[in-house]
């Protein structure tokens, strides 16, 4: 699958999408870490043993829910960046490179962007690119 460009306005109208997906794989996420930190034992052996493969079960319905979700996000563009804090990027272009518009669960609306390279930590306003944010030739877009 290709990269996905998009303006800040489209990222900013799959919010509620993103947002949503982003929840589930957030809980789904602490599911698997409990499940995977289960180690049971019973007296019986037999039981013990259906014990765990009604745990394996679940873990494995639950991580191919996780995958689906974030095959999801990528198609419309997201790129998970932080499970725990919630934060994704999506991919756009500034002055003819590459940059990420960086959005945070907790935030009604995309803040920031950053280049590639340097990450989250050499994060700007997206104030300083709105009005000047150019979409990419069209072979580049999928949309």
């Amino acid at each position: 699958m290709n990269k996905i460009y998009l303006s800040i306005t489209e990222a900013e109208e799959l919010l509620p999408i993103i947002r949503k997906k982003l929840r589930r794989l957030i809980g789904i996420n602490k599911a698997l870490s409990i499940l995977n930190s289960l180690d049971l034992e019973y007296e019986d052996e037999y039981e013990t043993l259906m014990q765990d493969i009604k745990i394996n079960k679940k873990f494995h319905k639950l991580s191919f829910e996780f995958y689906n979700l974030m095959e999801e996000l990528h198609e419309n563009g997201c790129i998970l960046k932080d499970i725990e804090e919630g934060t994704v990027d999506f991919y756009s272009f500034f002055e003819g490179r590459e940059i990420f518009l960086c959005w945070n669960i907790k935030e009604e609306n995309i803040k920031y962007w950053h280049e590639l390279e340097c990450g989250r930590q050499c994060k700007k306003p997206v104030s300083i690119i709105k009005n000047n944010l150019a979409r990419p030739k069209k072979e580049f877009f999928i949309r």
